[in-house]
């Protein structure tokens, strides 16, 4: 023991301490820490006999209270006095060297146990050494190095600076699954976090670092994969990784026992309770017999049927499962039962682990509040909607006893992610911008509020952008969200409408849940605009266009500046918005049964001088045709109705990479017959007309339908599809003379291929598509191949 010596080295001091008795026991060297908070650990007492073994336990007490560095016991006449001297007080802790683990990180690490003011503790300094270690562990640093400096200051203060060399994370060499029969390698890779270290794979560099705590995430993984695939009695019955002999990397090893495959034999459903019918809630029940076990759907079914059984005002049931296996036959029947839960209420909610999410951040996504009736599939609902806000690696909540019986204390336990911030870069490329990169930066919790503040800049040869976003999901604690944009953009379209337009734009706009499955936006954006008019003879663009001009003693004269003229110039777009969005689908990220569909309804004109009002319907059904291949039909029809000062920026055009495949972004839409210009002598008489491709003017009605087949090409980890399409769609309706303009609401066809690549790392998904024209109009731009995003 470490008190060891120090007893001995007072003992030695003077036999003459160890007299029977003294009349005063005084104290030498307290500064910080009063007489009182001591007085209890020194068993010597005035006028009472005492021995050496009094001083020993007493010099180990005084030890114990870790408020001392040294500790000495002498006699000065009929008076025992003990020196202490007091151990410094922590002015500063400091981080060195360290980059990949912020201040922030290692702080929380900390934890406050060696915070400006305590009692320096060497103790306490080994056991922070040790959690930082295996906190650099954690972020994948194995060969890290910590080593404490003190540097002491006067007045008994001490700064403690950690020099770290963090040296380099260690890569996920090779993941190795031993006992997969029905599975392929390649299968189990895409359904675990971690990944085998590739140059390729540089944009998701983190998910290549080995770290203890994603073999436990990747083993529950495999299992909930295989158990949803028909074996309920599969295990990882053991997992390892082995350092390289170069020690850059680990060998991850999974060892599993598939056991049998199991169908569906029974299903039933009842109830307990003579008010709630189970015949009621069969139809949520998405399984039948014969069907492959899915446990994953079991569950799914038992909180469906508790979630509105609960929605209907049942606050004290809970609904079960029993599952009953046939090992002769590998076959499962499923029980559920609506049952009755014992009446308890929630007293109090409590909020642990959270250091930078306000606690009232995390309260408002809460389901349950106090007072009310406990009910697990609020419990369940509000674990779901704070693990939905991303901003936590870990959420749990368990309940424990209150102050009576029928009162539960919920503690809700969260562990926040390092960082809930975002830089966002990439290259870009499609028919219309051109070529081009984008950088961008989000915050997801803004100063642990739950705004969300966002910024991107897009530079492209056609388009050249900017903008700024703040939302707050909860605006004013109310399930509302609200936010603010704005931007500035410079679009050249010069290639299909001869114009550029700059704008600026701002737009407040608020965004809510009627219910779980339909969502409301509403915006308004002023948008301050300058659309120029690119003049071919000067070569420039130029801000109006003029009736005629002189070149070389010619004059030159505008066809159809009645049209153009209406197109250019300033103007100022005040647009009140509307969106409303159903969606019904199995997965938002991976969409393969169910439906979505939106309408969005816009007036221009509160003020401004563009006037109109649009409308737009488009809805998408997904069906799986087998395991891989995904059926889609997207369908969507649109009308402007033009007040005036409208430009074809508001009208509608079909084509480009996403609807009508096969012709040319503006491909598809009213279109000016005549542009170019007609050139007099200088007595005024035609001498030469100019043609010039007849620019796109925009329709005021358009529809399409797009049939479509995706099947997998690679690991869900690339994201690359196959994609098989046949559009049909028209655009047409204009304001302008049909003497003047070529518009047809025949119906247009066209079909082809494409690879969508949702993962491309580039920065951004892409599709490369090949598309041909069945049926088009003479006066339609036809495009074979083109590069736009997801389809």
């Amino acid at each position: 023991m470490k008190v060891l010596p120090g007893v001995l080295l007072s003992l030695g001091v003077s036999s003459a301490v160890f007299a029977d008795v003294v009349e005063k026991v005084e104290y030498a060297g307290l500064d910080r820490v009063e007489e009182a908070a001591i007085s209890d650990a020194v068993l010597i007492k005035p006028n009472k006999n005492y021995d050496k073994k009094d001083v020993a336990q007493s010099i180990r007490n005084l030890y114990e209270k870790d408020f001392f560095s040294n500790i000495e016991f002498f006699k000065k006449g009929n008076t025992l006095v003990i020196k202490v001297k007091e151990k410094p007080i922590v002015d500063k802790v400091v981080f060195e060297g360290n980059d990949a683990g912020t201040d922030e990180m290692l702080n929380s690490v900390v934890n406050g146990r060696l915070g400006e003011g305590r009692l320096f503790s060497s103790h306490v300094v080994k056991d922070v050494l040790a959690d930082m270690q295996l906190a650099y562990k954690a972020w994948g640093f194995y060969f890290s190095e910590i080593n404490p400096q003190y540097i002491e200051r006067s007045g008994n203060k001490i700064d403690i600076v950690f020099n770290i060399k963090e040296g380099r994370k260690t890569t996920v060499a090779k993941i190795i699954f031993i006992g997969n029969k029905t599975f392929s390698d390649d299968q189990l890779k895409d359904v675990i976090s971690m990944k085998e270290a590739r140059v390729w794979r540089f944009w998701d560099y983190d998910s290549q670092i080995y770290r203890e705590d994603k073999v436990d995430v990747d083993i529950d993984a495999i299992t909930k994969f295989y158990k949803s695939k028909g074996f309920p009695f599969f295990v990882v019955t053991s997992s390892h990784a082995e350092m390289s002999s170069d020690k850059q990397s680990h060998f991850c090893t999974f060892i599993m026992d598939e056991g049998d495959k199991y169908n569906i034999r029974d299903i039933s459903l009842t109830s307990e309770i003579s008010d709630i019918k189970a015949d009621d809630y069969k139809s949520y029940i998405k399984f039948k017999s014969d069907d492959v076990y899915n446990e994953s759907l079991i569950y799914e079914v038992r909180d469906k049927i508790r979630k509105e059984v609960s929605l209907k005002g049942n606050s004290f049931i809970n609904v079960t499962v029993d599952i009953h296996y046939d090992k002769e036959k590998n076959l499962a029947d499923v029980f559920y039962k609506i049952v009755k839960s014992q009446k308890v209420f929630v007293e109090r909610i409590e909020i642990v682990g959270n250091t930078r999410t306000l606690d009232k951040v995390i309260r408002r996504e809460l389901s349950v509040h106090e007072g009310d009736a406990l009910n697990a599939y609020k419990i369940q609902r509000s674990i779901d909607r704070l693990k939905a806000m991303d901003y936590f690696d870990d959420v749990q909540v368990r309940e424990e006893d209150g102050s009576s019986d029928d009162k539960k204390v919920i503690v809700v336990s969260v562990k926040e992610k390092d960082s809930t911030a975002q830089i966002r870069f990439g290259l870009s490329v499609n028919d219309s911008d051109g070529f081009g990169g984008f950088v961008g930066f989000i915050e997801n919790n803004l100063m642990g509020t739950g705004k969300v503040l966002s910024a991107d800049v897009m530079w492209m040869q056609q388009y050249h952008g900017a903008k700024i976003d703040l939302f707050d999901p909860r605006f004013f604690d109310q399930n509302i969200g609200a936010g603010i944009k704005l931007g500035v953009s410079d679009i050249n379209r010069k290639k299909f409408e001869n114009a550029a337009v700059r704008s600026f734009y701002v737009g407040p706009y608020i965004r809510y849940s009627i219910n779980e499955n339909l969502i409301h936006r509403i915006g308004y954006s002023v948008s301050f605009n300058r659309r120029k008019f690119w003049n071919r003879d000067f070569n420039k663009w130029t801000n109006e266009l003029p009736d005629s001009y002189t070149k070389d003693d010619k004059i030159i004269k505008f066809r159809n500046k009645d049209i153009w003229q209406e197109e250019y110039g300033k103007y100022t777009n005040c647009e009140l918005s509307s969106v409303l969005t159903y969606f019904d689908v199995d997965n938002p990220y991976d969409r393969r049964y169910g439906y979505d569909i939106s309408l969005t309804n816009a007036y221009s004109g509160l003020m401004g001088n563009v006037k109109y009002f649009k409308n737009v319907l488009e809805g998408n059904l997904y069906r799986p045709v087998t395991e891989k291949v995904t059926f889609v039909l997207n369908g969507q029809v649109g009308h402007i109705k033009e007040i005036s000062n409208t430009r074809s920026c508001d009208r509608f055009t079909l084509g480009g990479g996403s609807t009508m495949r096969g012709f040319n972004s503006y491909g598809i839409g009213a279109r000016a017959i005549e542009s170019g210009e007609i050139v007099y002598d200088k007595n005024g008489k035609e001498i030469d007309r100019r043609d010039a491709e007849g620019n796109s003017l925009g329709s005021t009605k358009y529809w399409t339908v797009s049939l479509m087949l995706k099947a997998p090409l690679s690991t869900k980890e690339m994201g690359i599809n196959g994609v098989v399409f046949l559009d049909f769609g028209s655009a047409w309706g204009s304001k302008y003379p049909r003497s003047k303009v070529n518009d047809s609401s025949a119906i247009r066809a066209s079909t082809g291929v494409a690879i969508e690549w949702a993962k491309c790392p580039l920065g951004m998904p892409m599709s490369f598509v090949f598309g041909f024209a069945l049926k088009k109009k003479h006066f339609d731009d036809k495009q074979v191949f083109t590069l736009t995003g997801l389809m």
